[in-house]
């Protein structure tokens, strides 16, 4: 049976070119970006819209690869594709602040072992970037992993990978060969010392690694290293131990402060004795400790198909799962297990499940669906894709994203700096204001004069990003005003001049 890594081998890492022909772009702000298509949705499931899906758009079919935040009604709240190349778009909280916090940089998560080399930037709810953070590493910081640990929320977890000379001969490969080195570290963030830095070469055997090395040709060249480990995700818990997700070798490693291997959970060499079926994973992305450290969720890349003439399956379907980790009886079980819906599908990559209140959202990684579920049921409640619903581009990689995260209008408020942005197109007003969160309506002002545009001609409901105002009755000279729920003024635009569209007065 061919794996996963054998397969990318075969068709040469590549996620084919595609055409990007599937953006939405808007009259009144310059955005060509990835449309939120749903797919299901209980009625019960969000019913004020008030959920925030963060994501980072990728592939051969998306023309500006950015981040974006979107409605559960597919609305969309906030892009940016000036930073280009992110992955991992997400709300944590630091020194008791939230922040969006994204890596961004040159690399992908694909299969291939190509790696990140970028840094993490941290933004504000006015979307202004304050600070960024990087692993103390020769080839900067790798995108798979950047967590800021809690409660305290003053260090984050990182990895990187640094490639070095190794003899691979034990695995069938070059005497003189080079090798990816898996970093993890936590740094603090407001000085960047690093407080831990670990890395595989020390400590995890080649022979662990499902990677072959004869099929995928790596390690021959300082620019293609043998991947082994892949670290694709790092936790930490209240004792101070950390746990790292290892794609390549199949397994979860518990990891003392000191930095010897206390157990492995998987793999070819597993502590664990299985109760029950469902507990085996492969491949896996995000794993999180969960319920007082008695249980670890994941994402299980167990099943996948390219092409409809190859197929790589572990599993029949890739999903989420809940395990329960007994470190005393050294056991796992599985205790829930959440399927992709409304079709079961096979996705080869990356993938994220995470929990908010009563619900679990799982990410989907190259197959890019972002799904919630009841925890309590297991039941599928939401499901959409990034991009169109189009299974052709799924094949392909066309349109992937690395992690999906969650948060909701009822905790995050975004204020940008920026005024709201007008167009005056072919005798319309078109209005948007870019990573507002609570903008209900929009009012048109108009008046003779730049200096008195004070008249209100009429206020309409906000109808998703973009809303489309009549113009007539207009003076020579609008601006709109964007309105809060209760009628508090947000913002104002600049003055436009009507007769060309043009900005009058800022």
């Amino acid at each position: 049976m061919l794996r996963f890594l054998q397969l990318v081998a075969i068709l040469g890492g590549s996620t084919l070119g595609v055409e990007a022909v599937f953006e939405t772009t808007y009259h009144s702000f310059p955005l060509a970006v990835q449309p939120f298509t749903v797919i299901e949705r209980s009625p019960h499931y969000d019913p004020h819209d008030t959920n925030l899906f963060l994501v980072c758009p990728n592939g051969g079919a998306v023309a500006e690869p950015g981040a974006a935040i979107y409605k559960s009604s597919g609305e969309l709240v906030w892009a940016n594709s000036t930073f280009g190349n992110c992955y991992d778009l997400n709300l944590q909280t630091f020194n008791g602040r939230d922040y969006l916090t994204m890596w961004v940089g040159a690399g992908s998560a694909a299969v291939g072992g190509q790696m990140g080399f970028g840094t993490v930037l941290m933004m504000n709810s006015n979307y202004e970037v304050v600070m960024n953070v990087s692993a103390v590493n020769p080839e900067g910081t790798d995108l798979h992993e950047f967590k800021i640990v809690e409660p305290e929320n003053k260090t984050a977890l990182l990895t990187a990978f640094h490639t070095i000379p190794m003899n691979l001969s034990s695995i069938g490969g070059p005497v003189n060969g080079w090798y990816s080195n898996g970093v993890i570290q936590e740094i603090n963030i407001a000085t960047g010392a690093v407080l831990f830095n670990w890395t595989t070469f020390d400590h995890i055997d080649l022979a662990e690694s499902y990677n072959n090395i004869s099929l995928t040709g790596q390690g021959s060249s300082e620019e293609n290293p043998f991947d082994a480990v892949h670290i694709n995700s790092i936790d930490k818990d209240r004792e101070g131990n950390y746990i790292i997700s290892a794609r390549h070798s199949q397994a979860i490693y518990k990891i003392a402060a000191n930095g010897t291997i206390l157990w492995r959970l998987g793999g070819k060499m597993s502590d664990f004795t299985a109760i029950g079926n469902g507990t085996e994973f492969h491949w896996q992305h995000h794993a999180r400790w969960r319920m007082n450290e008695s249980h670890i969720s994941l994402f299980d890349d167990g099943a996948a198909v390219l092409v409809s003439t190859v197929n790589i399956i572990d599993e029949p379907v890739a999903t989420g799962k809940y395990l329960k980790v007994d470190q005393e009886a050294m056991t796992v079980s599985l205790t829930k297990q959440f399927f992709p819906g409304p079709n079961r599908n096979y996705t080869l990559a990356e993938g994220s499940m995470e929990f908010y209140q009563d619900t679990v959202l799982v990410g989907y990684g190259l197959l890019p669906w972002t799904e919630a579920y009841s925890f309590d049921t297991e039941e599928l409640l939401f499901s959409a894709v990034v991009g169109p619903n189009n299974a052709a581009l799924w094949k392909i990689s066309g349109i992937s994203n690395y992690r999906a995260f969650q948060t909701s209008t009822l905790t995050f408020t975004g204020h940008p700096t920026r005024p709201p942005n007008v167009s005056v197109t072919n005798g319309d007003i078109y209005v948007s204001w870019n990573g507002a969160t609570h903008v209900a309506s929009y009012t048109l002002l108009t008046g003779s004069s730049v200096g008195n545009v004070s008249e209100r001609l009429t206020s309409v409901p906000k109808t998703g990003f973009e809303t489309k105002i009549p113009a007539k009755g207009t003076a020579e000279f609008i601006a709109v005003a964007a309105l809060a729920l209760n009628g508090s003024t947000l913002g104002r635009s600049a003055v436009y001049d009507m007769s060309d569209g043009t900005i009058a007065s800022s």
